[in-house]
């Protein structure tokens, strides 16, 4: 999580100078330092209230273009959007500040927020995973420009889930085509998580369902090759053990 979007305490309140003139007639904030404006929008994303601290980044962003520590607001602005589940706009307001503060010190941050608010955009594995590839392009990018700081350690963390969902994506197509007896098209999939994910948990599994799969065609030696290799590889895991059942030796 970017270091700004940790909810800050010990502010002072600025509330009643902002909200004195509610009811009508000029802008609450009319008057305003964009000192002051910051630190209200900052008080009330620490007590949740996100659409005031938006209201209020909104006035600062706008009436205080010269302002030494806009990049600060355009930041805190993406945070609220991220702590509000609104992660498209929160992917937005990060990206335009790496687009207009390259090489600011929260670039880190900033990266960060796109790289997680895509990962939040994912949607469940049985369904398309275009933002899951999104997010670990983005994610493997702060990898690489931030290396050795906690935002590309994050970062690669979150990657790692990412690539984990695609695997459980192939691996779910693979199974939905075993169970309906398509076995080419079955093998095909399997094999994506094979060459793909080598690493996650669904390569045993899908080497598994390589053997079974060439079994049921008729194709002994690809199954047995599937099964040498699910053994050497993998030999401590169910799926061998499975294989192991199925009589074919150990």
């Amino acid at each position: 999580m970017p270091k700004t979007m940790r909810r800050r305490t010990g502010l002072f309140v600025l509330a009643p100078l902002a909200f004195a003139a509610c009811g009508g007639g000029p802008s609450p904030y009319q008057g305003m330092t964009a000192e002051e404006l910051f630190e209200l929008a900052s008080v009330e994303f620490e007590e949740g209230d996100h659409g005031n601290a938006i209201k209020v980044l909104d006035r600062l962003l706008l009436t205080q273009g010269d302002w030494e520590r806009l990049p600060e607001a355009r930041l805190l602005l993406g945070n609220v959007y991220f702590d509000r589940e609104d992660y498209l706009t929160a992917r937005t307001e990060y990206d335009r500040f790496l687009d207009r503060y390259a090489g600011h010190e929260d670039s880190p941050d900033a990266a960060l927020g796109v790289c997680q608010s895509l990962a939040r955009l994912a949607p469940t594995p049985q369904r398309d995973q275009g933002y899951s590839e999104e997010a670990i392009t983005s994610c493997r990018n702060v990898v690489i420009d931030f290396a050795g700081l906690p935002q590309s350690i994050e970062a690669g963390e979150v990657s790692s889930a990412m690539r984990l969902t695609l695997a459980e994506k192939e691996f779910l197509n693979a199974e939905f085509y075993f169970r309906r007896n398509i076995w080419d098209s079955a093998i095909k999939y399997y094999e994506f998580v094979m060459t793909l994910y080598p690493d996650s948990e669904f390569a045993a599994p899908s080497l598994l369902g390589i053997f079974r799969s060439n079994q049921l065609i008729g194709y002994d030696d690809l199954a047995e090759v599937a099964r040498e290799r699910l053994l050497n590889d993998y030999p401590d895991s169910e799926s061998a053990a499975l294989a192991r059942a199925d009589g074919l030796g150990s």
